[in-house]
């Protein structure tokens, strides 16, 4: 759907909510729906969750942003929509519509990407970067006249080049965003990509650091990422120039896996 046809929807859409609000009755008890409007309201969140999942890159945070007013609207002992609730649901619809207005590329059909890209493509080429990883850190420390370079010695190295390489491939790269608490904590993910609705995790082999340890950590991410309403695809790279982890292809095949909503990745380099 092209920027056009897709801002007149939704401005139809913000209409009928308008119009709802429009006509909640208010009585000694309280404010009320319409009769007439609750069955359409119910119809409008829905419409719009496809919508947003369909049509608007990271479009899944915002389906989940209406279901989340919808649910917290009939929160109440008669299960009618409340006032604040549809309030809500046209607030997301309102700022989904300002988004697209100011950059089509929010969109799916129309965002910047390779041609005939996928989103099946778009995870390869993190793939991709993964294996050359250690190629690119091995090429840098060799420069004429020596000359300063970076030398991938810690995790931080590691994100900074890995970082500079998903410029490569990516238009949208996002660092060091704060995931949903999981199991009392919180911790931060290194990038988020919303163009595929995808996190890049970072780790690197250390002394002291075995791989039993290793795959804990992993698992416990995996466990905290599904919480993430931005997150359907996380890729794990782990750096191990030194060869500290003895099995690794075990490690990668015991975590690869599509669970519910979440397709996991993981690669262990060189």
């Amino acid at each position: 759907m092209n920027q056009a046809d897709f801002t007149s929807t939704l401005e139809k859409y913000v209409s009928e909510l308008s119009g709802i609000l429009s006509r909640f009755k208010k009585t000694r008890e309280g404010i009320w729906i319409a009769d007439e409007d609750e069955g359409r309201y119910r119809e409008i969140c829905l419409e719009l969750m496809d919508f947003f999942h369909d049509e608007v890159v990271d479009g899944t945070v915002h389906s989940k942003l209406v279901a989340k007013y919808f649910n917290e609207s009939v929160q109440n002992y008669v299960g009618s929509p409340s006032y604040r609730g549809v309030e809500n649901v046209r607030g997301v619809a309102k700022a989904v519509l300002a988004r697209v207005i100011r950059s089509s590329a929010a969109l799916r059909g129309t965002a910047i990407a390779a041609p005939q890209s996928t989103a099946s493509d778009r995870v390869e080429a993190l793939y991709r970067i993964g294996e050359r990883f250690h190629l690119v850190a091995k090429q840098i420390r060799n420069r004429r006249e020596g000359r300063a370079t970076l030398d991938v010695a810690d995790e931080y190295d590691v994100q900074d080049l890995f970082h500079a390489l998903l410029r490569l491939a990516f238009d949208d790269v996002r660092p060091e965003e704060w995931t949903p608490s999981y199991a009392g904590g919180a911790s931060r993910m290194d990038f988020i990509l919303p163009e595929i609705e995808a996190v890049v995790e970072i780790k690197k082999s250390r002394p002291g650091l075995s791989a039993r340890e290793l795959g804990e950590q992993l698992i416990i991410d995996i466990a905290k990422y599904k919480k993430h309403p931005s997150c359907r695809t996380l890729f794990c790279f782990v750096y191990d120039p030194d060869g500290r982890i003895s099995n690794p292809r075990g490690i990668e095949s015991d975590l690869n896996a599509t669970q519910e909503d979440l397709t996991v990745r993981v690669l262990i380099a060189p």
